[in-house]
This record gives C-alpha cells, structure tokens and sequence, in this order.
C-alpha cells in the first residue's frame, strides 16, 4: 500500500469476504478511498506491517459484523484500538454494519450500527452510503403529519377497478427469493459420497445438507481436493461440525475431498465435490423412541451447518441449489429435544430415505448472510415430504 490517506480500512473475517468486497466496492464508487486486505495486502508483504499501516492511513474503520465475526480472535484487537482512539464517537471512526444478525456484546454493542442484513442489494446499498455520511440525516420531505388527520368535507372518488387484473401486494423484503435453475443440477446424496452409507443399518438418522452449483464458475482442481483433505478436519472442528476429540477419516481421490467421522452411531461427514458440490451430515438428537426431528432444533443445527459450508474460501457461482434429505429416515417421531415424553408420533409407513427434490436456485449471498431463513424453508420441505411419505397428514 502506498502512504496516501484513505477514509476506511474495512475490518472482516475470511467468512464475510463477500460482503466486505462488496461494501468496499460501493464506497470508492461513491468516492471514498478505503483500504481493505483482499486487494491492498499483496503476496510477500508482511501482514502486520500492513495493517499497521492501515491503522495510521484510516481515520475510520467498518467491522463487518456477523456471528463468525464475533468468535474470530483478530478482529477484536482491530476494531479495539479504533475504539480506543474515539471512545466517545465523535469522529465516527469505528462503523459497524452488521451484515448477518448477530449479538455484539460489551463495548461493541454500543456502537451504533448500520443494519443491512435482510435487505435487498438497493437498501442495503443506501442504508450504507447514508450511514457513513458525518452530515446530519434530515431527509429531503417532510415526514408525514402523525396525528389524525381532518376528515374531507367531499365524499373520495371511487376507483375502477381492472376487470381481468388484481393488484399484487408488495413482496416482503425478508422474502427468500427462489427460482429455477437452468441447467437443472444434479445433486450427489450422503448415500453417493459416503462409502459406508452400502449398509444402512449402521449409525442412525442424519440430515444432510448439500450446496450444489449449475455454473462451471464454482468447479474445482483435483489439486485443490487434495489441499482440502488436510483442511476439512479443522475446519469442521472450528466451527462445531466435529468435536477436538473425535476420530476422523480424511480422504482425497479425483472426485471428492472428504472429512467424516468414524463413529458408527454418530456419524457426521464434510465433503467438497470437483462439481464445487459442498455437502454436510450430522445425526438427529435421539429419544427414548429414536431419532427426534424437533422443527426449531434442525433448523438451528441445519443452520450452523450451512455456515460450516459457506465459510470455506472456495470458488462458487451466484447461483446455488440448496438441497436437504434424511438418510436412513426410519424410526423418526416427532418432539422436542431434552423434553422426555413415552410417546411419539410415528406416520403408517416408514421411509427408507427422504431426498427433497433439489429444483430451486437461490442467490448465494443469501446462503452466506441469511442461513437460518434459508435452513426453515428447507426444513419445511423436508417436514412436508416426509410426513407424505409417512402418512402423517
């Protein structure tokens, strides 16, 4: 980096660095000069004398607030030393802008924040270009009177209505936007992937989570499978998937890169695909009656699990077909987790595996900042599926 003065040194973790390219991007757009590690910190440099250097060059800085954000142990020391040289905000020099909803706590959380996560690209990109500013935000009209208003002495005109036509309702902004995708994908099953899936009778239920992608943009090297057998084990112990203890097989060959554990009841695999296919599966929390699919409980634990995926630094297109299953799907009921209870609902058939049908794409982005929106929506497929194929209405 050169020693001119920027405005912002833009603070984010590797698993938000979508959104700080982003934001970055809309800010210099905008005319501001800002300083960020994915463009500024070159190949040999020494990182921190780098961001040493930003530190001093920016007056301000943005953390890119999120959940891995939180739990990561070197943005804390970042946005810290910002903090210490504004205590009272009146420079403006730390801005939050919280991109995936999170709980900051102590010094952090109160900070004020900008808040995009849930918006579409527009807002978002407004709420940040107004956030910044140092000006005060009086808009530009006047706010409407909040009081009641007169009643008008002359009766309202009534409007005709179209005859063949209705007037759609404006779509909510949290909405998941889905469609489809073209060419269709297919998708490769824990039952594909995992060697001992041959005898089902081992391990008990699972939920399995794949990511797979249409375009050529996310298909990888059988080199950088290679890299990833070394990798996949941390990974998965650093964000939850596998525990410090746990024994795993990491494996690479020419199709796939795979971490799973070897436990036979409580089985658990990651595992990248040449395709860019990412694919997670854990085992259902188990009662007295079996596995226990408890709505709230998967949708967390599907949650996390997407997280697991998206924060791996790997080449993905903007599409991506989110698919779900259960593998074996037998012996389920329905309950609460940590709740005993002697009975369960059990539907007329059992279902030897459900496999959502994978015939919708989503924006990735919205994987990457909206998980838990998008894992009840594919815990509500499952569900659905499931209680079909077991009678249960």
């Amino acid at each position: 980096m050169d020693g001119v003065a920027k405005d912002f040194f833009i603070s984010y973790t590797a698993a938000d660095k979508a959104w700080a390219t982003w934001i970055a991007y809309i800010l210099e757009a905008d005319g501001f000069a800002v300083t960020i590690q994915e463009w500024d910190f070159r190949p040999g440099s020494n990182f921190a004398v780098e961001m040493d250097k930003a530190l001093k060059q920016c007056p301000r800085m943005i953390a890119v607030l999120s959940p891995a954000y939180l739990k990561a142990p070197f943005p804390a020391s970042e946005w810290a030393a910002v903090f210490a040289s504004d205590p009272e905000g009146a420079k403006n020099a730390l801005v939050p802008i919280m991109v995936q909803e999170c709980q900051p706590e102590g010094l952090l959380s109160q900070v004020v924040q900008i808040r995009i996560y849930g918006l579409d690209e527009t807002a978002a990109r407004k709420q940040i270009l107004e956030g910044v500013r140092r000006e005060r935000n009086k808009p530009a009209t006047p706010p409407p009177f909040p009081g009641t208003s007169a009643a008008s002495t002359e009766a309202p005109a009534q409007a005709v209505p179209y005859p063949t036509a209705r007037t759609a309702a404006p779509a909510s902004p949290s909405r998941l936007r889905w469609q489809s995708p073209a060419p269709p994908v297919s998708v490769s099953w824990r039952s594909d992937l995992d060697q001992r899936m041959q005898d089902r009778r081992l391990g008990g239920a699972a939920v399995e989570v794949h990511l797979a992608f249409a375009a050529d943009e996310a298909r990888l090297q059988v080199s950088e499978l290679a890299a990833l057998a070394d990798l996949l084990p941390d990974h998965g112990r650093q964000h939850g998937m596998f525990t410090r203890l746990e024994a795993l097989h990491a494996h690479a060959d020419s199709t796939v890169a795979r971490a799973t554990s070897s436990s036979r009841d409580n089985e658990k695999g990651l595992v990248i695909c040449r395709s860019g296919q990412r694919s997670a599966w854990a085992p259902l929390p188990r009662g007295q009656m079996g596995a226990v699919l408890d709505r709230d409980d998967l949708i967390k634990q599907l949650a996390a699990m997407l997280n697991t995926l998206t924060a791996l630094e790997l080449p993905h297109s903007d599409l991506v077909v989110p698919a779900i299953g259960l593998d074996p799907a037998t012996m389920i009921s329905y309950g609460k987790v940590n709740v005993p209870s002697n009975t369960a609902t059990f539907g007329f058939a059992q279902a030897d595996h459900i496999h959502v049908s994978p015939d919708e794409a989503i924006d990735y982005g919205s994987v990457v900042a909206r998980p838990t929106d998008v894992a009840a929506e594919l815990v509500a497929r499952l569900i659905a599926d499931h209680r079909i194929a077991t009678g249960l209405r």
